[in-house]
């Protein structure tokens, strides 16, 4: 079965995320989607370009965030006033490329966690967010 991966957020952060993705593994199945759909017009024939963020959720099984501001990941992940994750999560990693500031980081994680899914901040660089395929977190982060 091979790695489904979605980005959203197809700013410089997530096409530069998507390229590397995608020249590393070629064969990935990946998901782009932005709310300005022109940004995502580069990777047509090379991925799906999903219609909406939830479309994007549904169609892999790790997703990476590529949001600059909080807003437009609880926007994502159908995150309202309650502080609760609504967007279906569940058996889900959500990989975030731009976290929030560490107590706001936690409150997602632990709303994540609620909903069912894991959370990791991509800045850390931790060998176990994507398992076997910790390749693929190279791919998806910049050179140090």
């Amino acid at each position: 079965m091979s790695l489904r991966i979605s980005i959203v957020g197809m700013g410089r952060t997530g096409t530069q995320a998507a390229r590397r993705l995608l020249a590393a593994e070629p064969d990935i199945a990946l998901t782009v989607y932005d709310i300005d759909p022109d940004r995502c017009e580069d990777f047509r024939g090379s991925a799906t370009l999903a219609t909406s963020a939830r479309e994007a959720l549904a169609e892999s099984d790790t997703i990476v965030l590529a949001l600059p501001r909080e807003r437009e990941i609880d926007r994502t992940l159908e995150r309202f006033s309650d502080g609760e994750v609504t967007a279906p999560v569940a058996g889900k990693l959500i990989v975030d490329l731009e976290p929030p500031p560490p107590d706001r980081a936690r409150r997602l994680d632990q709303a994540i966690a609620t909903a069912g899914g894991r959370y990791a901040c991509a800045a850390l660089r931790s060998r176990d967010i994507l398992g076997t395929d910790a390749r693929l977190l190279d791919a998806l982060l910049p050179p140090r």
